[in-house]
């Protein structure tokens, strides 16, 4: 490696665009204010720590559990209680 690299010509990156796309969300105050606790050691606003762990998640395949049930976890369970009758049939 070079001690110094000539930036000068540097162009931006042109796939940047399709990399990235700016969303909004609500948030809650408590876990922004987490995120602004998180950051200050680093003197990084809370978007910024917010976007550096959902990519840190991200990246390391971790599943959440939220404990509640999956959409399909719901269907079976459905299913089970209408055929034990414990859940009306829909008509």
């Amino acid at each position: 490696m070079r001690k110094e690299y000539d930036f000068s010509k540097a162009v931006p990156n042109p796939y940047f665009e399709s990399l990235s796309k700016e969303i909004t969300f609500r948030q809650d105050l408590r876990s922004l204010a987490y995120f602004e606790e998180l950051g200050k050691p680093y003197g990084l606003p809370a978007e910024e720590m917010i976007r550096m762990y959902l990519r840190h998640i991200a990246g390391s395949g971790y599943k959440a559990d939220l404990g509640i049930l999956t959409l399909e976890e719901r269907d079976r369970l459905r299913a089970t209680l209408e055929r034990e009758g414990k859940l009306p049939r829909k008509t």
